[in-house]
C-alpha cells in the first residue's frame, strides 16, 4: 500500500479536509477524482464508500469546531437528517446498480453544477443580493423535506458530505447567517456519511476496502480538525470557496477525461 500513489493520495485529501471543513462540505467533489485518478484499480463503487468516509470525519471536525462557538443548531440538523435517511438509500441504490460509466458521467454533472454555482454565489455576494426567503412555515417544511432528500441522495450516489445543497437551503430557507449554516450543514453530514457508508457496506457485491479507510481516514480527522479551527479564526471563507471552485472545475475535467480514455 506504501507506493508513491498512495503517498500522493494522502497529501491532497489532507489538504482537501483542512480546507473543506471550513466550507460546511464533506470534500467529496474532490475525494472521488483524487482516488480515481490515483487508484487507478478501483471502480467507483468501491471509492464512494472510501469517499463516505473521508467526507464524515470532515464533516465531524466541522460539526465540533462549530459548536464551541454556538455555530449548530442541533434541532434543524436532525431533522434535515432524517429527511436525507430516504436519499441515502436511493443514492446507494444509484451508485451499486447503475453502469459504472453512468455514475461517472452523473458525477462530472454534479461537479460541474457546483463550481458553477459557487461562482454564481459569489458573483451574487460581490453585487450585494440578499438572500430570498419563504416566509410560511409549512413551505419552509415542503422545501427543507424536499431538499435533505436530494442532499441524501447525493451522499449516498457520489459519497460527498451533502453541504452544497443543505448550506444554500439552510441560508436561504431558514435564513441562518453563513457560518451558523456551514456549522449546520456539517451536522447534517456528519450523520448521513455514515448511514450511507453502512449501506454499502451491507449491500452485496460491494467490496470495502478498510485498510485504506483506516489509514487515510485518521490523517484527513486531524487535518480537518486544525483546519475548521484554525479557519473559525483566520480564513476568509470568500477566498477558500474561491481556490476551491477551480479545483472542482478541475476535478470535472479530471472525471471527464476518466470517462473519455476508459
Amino acid at each position: 500500500m506504501w507506493t508513491d500513489s498512495f503517498l500522493i493520495v494522502a497529501l491532497l485529501v489532507g489538504l482537501v479536509g483542512f480546507f473543506y471543513s471550513n466550507l460546511g462540505l464533506g470534500g467529496g467533489q474532490l475525494y472521488v477524482p483524487i482516488m480515481d485518478l490515483f487508484f487507478v484499480s478501483l471502480v467507483m463503487k468501491e471509492i464512494v464508500p472510501l469517499s463516505l468516509c473521508f467526507a464524515f470525519v470532515t464533516m465531524a471536525s466541522a460539526t465540533y469546531s462549530h459548536s464551541r462557538k454556538g455555530l449548530v443548531d442541533f434541532r434543524l440538523g436532525p431533522l434535515l437528517a432524517a429527511g436525507g435517511l430516504i436519499g441515502v438509500a436511493m443514492g446507494v441504490m444509484f451508485t451499486t446498480t447503475v453502469d459504472e460509466r453512468m455514475v461517472k458521467i452523473g458525477f462530472a454533472a454534479l461537479l460541474l453544477i457546483v463550481a458553477t454555482k459557487m461562482l454564481r454565489d459569489m458573483y451574487k455576494a460581490k453585487r450585494g443580493s440578499a438572500p430570498s426567503s419563504m416566509e410560511k412555515d409549512s413551505v419552509r417544511k415542503i422545501a427543507g423535506f424536499g431538499v435533505s432528500v436530494l442532499t441524501g441522495f447525493l451522499v449516498g450516489s457520489f459519497g460527498i458530505g451533502g453541504g452544497v445543497i443543505s448550506v444554500p437551503l439552510i441560508i436561504y430557507v431558514f435564513r441562518f447567517e453563513t457560518r451558523k449554516a456551514i456549522g449546520t450543514s456539517a451536522l447534517v453530514g456528519a450523520i448521513l456519511t455514515p448511514a450511507a457508508f453502512v449501506a454499502y457496506a451491507l449491500r452485496e457485491g460491494v467490496t470495502i476496502h478498510y485498510d485504506l479507510a483506516l489509514t487515510l481516514t485518521p490523517i484527513i480527522f486531524v487535518m480537518a480538525l486544525v483546519g475548521s479551527t484554525w479557519g473559525l479564526q483566520k480564513l476568509k471563507t470568500r477566498a477558500v470557496r474561491t481556490i476551491f471552485t477551480g479545483g472542482v472545475y478541475l476535478a470535472a475535467a479530471e472525471m471527464i477525461y476518466s470517462l473519455l480514455t476508459s
